[in-house]
Parts: C-alpha cells; structure tokens; sequence
C-alpha cells in the first residue's frame, strides 16, 4: 500500500513539471468568509440560512503546496454555542490541483480532518471532539476527527489566489472506517457543510 502510494505521487510529480510554469513549492497564508450551516441536509436547505449572521465567520489558513500537492490548516473564528460556550474548527487537509487553464485557473480535489474544540465561559476544561482536553491524545484527534470532503476552483494572480471552496463534512472518521457501516458513512454527510470565499498570498 505505502510503495503504491509512492509510485503515485512521484507519477504526479513527473506529470506536472511541463505542465505547472508557477514555482515548484509555496507557502501561502489566507483569510476566507465562510457560510456554514449545522445539522442541515439536502444542498437546497443548505442556502436557507444565507440571511442569519450567526452561519458566517472567518477562516484563517496557512497552505504549502509542492508541485500540485498541497496540505492546508484553516482554522475558523470561533462560534457562540448555547450556554456561552465558544466553538472553534480546525480543518488540515490534502488536495491535488488540476489545471484548467495552466498557471491561471485550477481546480482543487481532496479531503482530510475536521476537529472540534470548545470553549467555556466557565472553568470547565476545554473539550476536543466532545471529550476533556487531559483525556484526549494525539492518536485520539487523528482516529476520532470527521473526515471531509473538500472541493475549489483557483484563480492565480501574480502572487494572489483568489478562490472558491465548498467542504462536505461526513459521518465518517479514521477510527470508524474499520468499523461495520464505517465506509458507508464516509459518503453520508453530517450536514456541517461550508462554502468559502478565500485570498491567499505567498510568502515564498
């Protein structure tokens, strides 16, 4: 599996060189306004709640790509829950660009982890995924965080992106897929889907 996985991305690597005239690698930092919508299902319900405030926020990222490889963290500005509680998500995802028009407009596929943490007002101890922070591990975060879909169109200017980004996440983790029903729910949404608009700049 790990060596098929190898031949794959070296096959990418090669592929891409006469076809990408931007840089070989590049680390971007970003800011994005996010529609958001929780517990809902169905894309038409998804555009429902347009009109409240509480379905936007703001996602800072930091995104490195090599060649058409790219691995992304954003982290969007925590949201009011009930109770006073704060909730903020941390997505790390892997993509692939696929030129559309080379070195101008790119079509992004991939997917990766979404975590939770929350916040109280109180002096509770913050939560990870719904559990104390003391009792959660790295290895936890990795098996236990829901898997998402992540999909986006490019645009390349100069040192800009300006781009579009709709992520689905699913019912499904790392931890579950091992499970009975864990592949099938890795198709279900969990009906937190989000729409983005982003402008990323390299710094180098």
């Amino acid at each position: 599996m790990r060596r098929t996985l190898f031949l794959i991305l070296i096959l990418v690597f090669i592929v891409s060189i006469p076809i990408v005239a931007r840089s070989l690698a590049e680390v971007d930092l970003g800011l994005s306004g996010i529609y958001h919508t929780r517990n809902v299902e169905g894309f038409q319900p998804f555009f429902t709640g347009m009109g409240n405030g509480e379905n936007w926020t703001v996602g800072i990222h930091l995104n490195a790509r090599f060649s058409l490889i790219n691995l992304s963290f954003m982290a969007m500005v925590p949201n009011s829950m009930s109770g006073g509680a704060q909730e903020l998500n941390l997505l790390s995802s892997l993509s692939i660009d696929i030129p559309l028009v080379t070195d101008l407009l790119y079509f992004s596929l991939g997917g990766g982890l979404t975590t939770d943490f929350v916040f109280s007002d109180e002096e509770s101890e913050t939560l990870i995924l719904g559990r104390p922070m003391g009792e959660v591990t790295f290895k936890n975060v990795f098996l236990d965080s829901a898997i998402h879909f992540k999909y986006g169109l490019d645009l390349l200017i100069g040192s800009a992106k300006i781009g579009l980004f709709y992520l689905i996440d699913t019912r499904s983790s790392l931890g579950l897929l091992g499970e009975t029903g864990g592949w099938s729910r890795l198709f279900s949404s969990a009906g937190n889907n989000k729409l983005g608009l982003k402008l990323e700049l390299a710094l180098f």
